[in-house]
C-alpha cells in the first residue's frame, strides 16, 4: 500500500479549469499553484515507478468549511496530479474509488491510499 499525504485539497476541474484570453489557453493561477505544490509534495513521498496494474483507491478530503464542494471534480484534478508525479501510469488503472468527505473547522488537506484492487468475483 502506498499512502500520501497533500496539504491542500485538489482544485476542482470544471469548465473554467483553462481559460482563453487573447486566443491563448493557460490554466488559471489557482490551478497552477495547486498542481506545483501538489507534485512537489508527491515527490517528496514517492520514489517508486508508476504503478501498473488495478488499482483500488482511498482518499480522504479534509475540508475547513462546510462550503459545497463536489467531489468527482476535485478526483479529476488528483488522478491527473498522481500521473504526472508518476504514481500511476493511467487513471483508467482505477477500478474501485472510496472517498470520504470530513469537516474540520481551519484544516484542510488530501489523503491518498492506493493498493493492488481485489476482485471479490474472479471473471474468467
Amino acid at each position: 500500500m502506498i499512502e500520501l499525504r497533500l496539504s491542500l485539497l485538489p482544485v476542482p476541474k470544471s469548465n473554467r479549469y483553462i481559460r482563453r484570453k487573447g486566443g491563448k489557453v493557460f490554466k488559471p493561477p489557482r490551478v497552477k499553484n495547486w498542481e506545483v505544490r501538489a507534485l512537489w509534495e508527491i515527490r517528496e513521498q514517492y520514489f517508486g515507478n508508476p504503478l501498473e496494474g488495478k488499482l483500488s483507491v482511498y482518499v480522504e478530503l479534509l475540508l475547513p468549511n462546510h462550503r459545497r464542494r463536489d467531489i468527482d471534480n476535485m478526483l479529476k484534478s488528483l488522478w491527473d496530479i498522481l500521473e504526472k508525479g508518476g504514481v500511476i501510469k493511467n487513471d483508467s488503472q482505477i477500478y474501485e474509488i472510496r472517498t470520504i468527505k470530513r469537516v474540520v473547522k481551519g484544516q484542510q488537506g488530501t489523503l491518498v491510499r492506493i493498493e493492488e484492487f481485489k476482485d471479490a468475483i474472479e471473471t474468467s
